[in-house]
């Protein structure tokens, strides 16, 4: 069977807490049934979620609703994930109690991408339907998944395999593929399942699309009131999710006698969850007032991405270490390669003392092999960066590198001769998704310096990416998906 598989690309914390080491590559809250949850909330202890899953063993389709527990807990090589259900349909005749038990055992490749290999450790079902009761007598389960890491933006691919046998006879078998991304600014899964239903009567099947995200919704606040705070932007963790169904089930007669005609049809669910809300401030930016790219300049500078409010001056080219910085701390992944209390500090580049300003995202980013140094010994952190170079930069930060499958060698800018050949991978993928697009003209101008304001916008547009457009991505494969 030929797979259309899209390009792929969360919790949202307090900006006052600082950077924070963030767990990506989550996957599991949609769990593994063929329903849909209301996503993970912002407070760990709190594992109890909106769930809704549709069940056909009458033959027909009943909506079950209730909680979902999923505790997912990742130690070293090895990955615990429980499942709790508590579900009935709206009659309270239909209800599942159900409880699951998986273990994972983690690997990683040498080319840093990550295998995930589960086994079912316990599983316990029982099903009510009307006076009758089912419960579980054989199961199997089989699931692997790999991850691709990069340092803004994980993806994950997998596949599962689940048969469930219960007395009476009935058999539910579900084979399921999934793909999802996860990080600061947004995550999303998209599953494709095929459920089959079997008694010694009758047979059924569904298909399911499933598109679960969570994305950030990003808004400026003025405030008027007499204050220091010129305006804050006030973050909101929104969940948005697709159910879409389509089954071929049994038609019965009175006496319960199976027709030769079936029963065939399509059905939608949507869920959506009230937001989380965060706060960052935004610091006064006279000059920066009526710029071009003001908005995209405040953006950064309430999420640290630039130093001095007092003698920033948009028009001013960006130097490649303050472009690291820019980057590392918008995407709130500096910690992620640089923690000062636990990296025992050494000298990387001899034009990069220890007592450097820039000293900790020059390392970080040269140890996420974002970017290296102009040499092997020095690193040239006074150097203003160019156009081609940031497009580098930023394609490798969410992945976007490995998307192409042959090197391009000839982009659609007009000036492509100018282009790097190492740069013009970045240059057309950037220009495709709008994160760094060319002059009006389009030229790319490789060669050219950015100023702080540019690379202002381009770290807008990769932000508005990952929390916006690719999420809707997600949401549309699961009305749209085709094999």
């Amino acid at each position: 069977m030929k797979k259309r598989i899209l390009a792929l690309l969360i919790v949202i914390v307090s900006i006052f807490l600082g950077p924070i080491k963030m767990a990506f590559s989550e996957e599991g809250y949609l769990g593994y049934e063929g329903g849909i949850s209301s996503y993970k909330e912002s407070d760990p202890k709190k594992t109890k979620i909106d769930y809704y899953e549709y069940t056909f063993v009458t033959g027909q389709p009943v909506l079950l609703s209730g909680t979902l527990d999923a505790k997912i807990r990742a130690a070293g090589k090895s990955e615990t994930i429980s499942y709790s259900y508590d579900l009935k349909d709206s009659t309270g005749k239909i209800t599942v109690k159900r409880t699951v038990s998986l273990k994972g055992s983690l690997t990683k490749l040498p080319n840093g991408s990550i295998t995930k290999e589960y086994t079912l450790s316990s599983y316990k079902e029982t099903l009510t339907v009307g006076g009758a009761v089912y419960n579980l007598q054989n199961y199997s389960f089989s699931k692997s998944t790999a991850v691709d890491t990069n340092p803004a933006v994980n993806f994950y691919q997998g596949g599962w395999n689940l048969i469930k046998t219960y007395d009476g006879g009935l058999k539910i078998s579900i084979e399921g593929e999934n793909y999802g991304y996860d990080g600061y600014w947004g995550s999303g899964e998209f599953q494709k399942i095929k459920q089959t239903i079997e008694t010694p009567s009758w047979f059924g099947v569904a298909n399911l699309n499933i598109a679960l995200v969570q994305k950030t919704l990003l808004e400026f606040k003025k405030n008027d009131t007499p204050s220091s705070i010129t305006g804050t932007y006030v973050l909101k963790s929104k969940v948005e999710g697709n159910l879409d169904i389509t089954y071929d089930m049994p038609i019965f007669t009175k006496n319960g006698e199976v027709l030769t005609k079936r029963n065939k049809g399509k059905i939608q669910k949507n869920i959506e969850k009230s937001p989380i809300i965060r706060m960052a401030v935004i610091p006064s930016l006279p000059k920066v007032k009526g710029y071009e790219y003001e908005e995209a300049v405040n953006t950064c500078f309430a999420f640290n991405g630039f130093d001095n409010k007092d003698d920033f001056v948009p028009t001013e080219y960006i130097t490649r270490a303050q472009f690291a910085k820019l980057l590392l701390d918008t995407l709130n992944i500096y910690s992620n390669y640089y923690n000062p209390r636990t990296v025992q500090k050494k000298s990387i580049y001899k034009d990069v003392p220890l007592n450097h300003k820039y000293y900790g995202y020059i390392y970080a980013i040269t140890k996420a092999g974002l970017m290296k140094g102009k040499s092997a010994d020095y690193f040239k952190p006074e150097d203003y960066i160019t156009r081609a170079e940031a497009a580098l930069v930023i394609s490798r930060v969410i992945g976007f590198d490995k998307k192409i499958t042959q090197p391009i060698t000839q982009t659609s800018y007009l000036d492509d001769s100018s282009i790097p050949t190492w740069a013009k991978d970045a240059a057309q993928v950037l220009k495709e998704t709008g994160i760094m697009a060319g002059t009006e003209e389009n030229m790319f101008m490789p060669q050219e310096r950015l100023t702080k304001g540019v690379a202002a916008n381009i770290i807008f547009n990769l932000i508005n990416y990952l929390r916006n457009d690719l999420p809707q991505q997600y949401l549309n494969m699961s009305i749209f998906h085709t094999d």
